[in-house]
């Protein structure tokens, strides 16, 4: 699916919503939250899972570019640091949403929190599930952060084959991390986790099994 498709935006109807953005709904509703104490992580930062309203809704990712000083070329939700101590963190993914690919917060529903994650740089992150009110969007990246805009579907992203298992070792143990694909471009980290959390529970609704490390027979690693 492109990300800019030519032709006029559709529009949601909210009081005719698609069974898909209902789906949507539901899976923030479920979710079980896990949040982390406000005193762990160095600093805070907040992403936005955006969806766009297709029958099939998209995922927003962003590509970074090789301008910025970390991360060069690696996929990750539209966020960032929060500004201050004061500023909520809803208000943050909305303001960098708006900052790195001109998504306008007046145009995300925010739908819910999800769980909170911890990177390994030690920041704590709260992520935003929103749905975006038209498809597709006129997104305008900031083109020294982002070098691309990528919008999986959640069947593409719900589907066996493109979900892959990376094993790793932590302290002598040994874990396995899952990961993305999509049109060339791996989706990993801090990002894939988030992402996987919010599709587990569009799973479940589906009544899909979770994937796993042995139902993945092409392993990266």
């Amino acid at each position: 699916m492109p990300d800019n498709p030519s032709g006029p935006a559709s529009y949601v109807d909210r009081d005719s919503e698609s069974p898909a953005a209902q789906e949507v709904r539901e899976a923030v509703r479920i979710h079980d939250i896990q949040t982390l104490p406000p005193d762990i992580g160095r600093w805070r930062a907040a992403v936005l899972i955006g969806l766009l309203p297709y029958d099939d809704p998209a995922v927003v990712l962003t590509v970074r570019s090789h301008q910025v000083e970390h991360h060069k070329g690696e996929i990750s939700f539209p966020g960032g640091a929060l500004d201050s101590l004061d500023e909520h963190p809803m208000a943050a993914a909305l303001r960098e949403a708006d900052e790195e690919v001109g998504l306008r917060p007046e145009h995300v529903e925010v739908l819910g929190e999800q769980s909170h994650y911890r990177t390994m740089s030690d920041f704590h992150v709260t992520p935003y599930v929103g749905l975006i009110d038209r498809a597709p969007y006129p997104f305008r990246p900031l083109a020294i952060e982002v070098g691309e805009i990528i919008t999986p579907t959640l069947s593409h992203l719900l589907d066996p084959a493109n979900v892959k298992f990376e094993r790793r070792e932590r302290d002598g143990q040994a874990f396995f991390m899952r990961e993305y694909w999509y049109d060339g471009h791996r989706i990993f980290g801090a990002t894939a986790t988030m992402l996987g959390r919010f599709l587990d529970d569009i799973a479940r609704l589906r009544g899909l099994p979770f994937p796993s490390p042995d139902s993945d027979q092409r392993k990266l690693r």
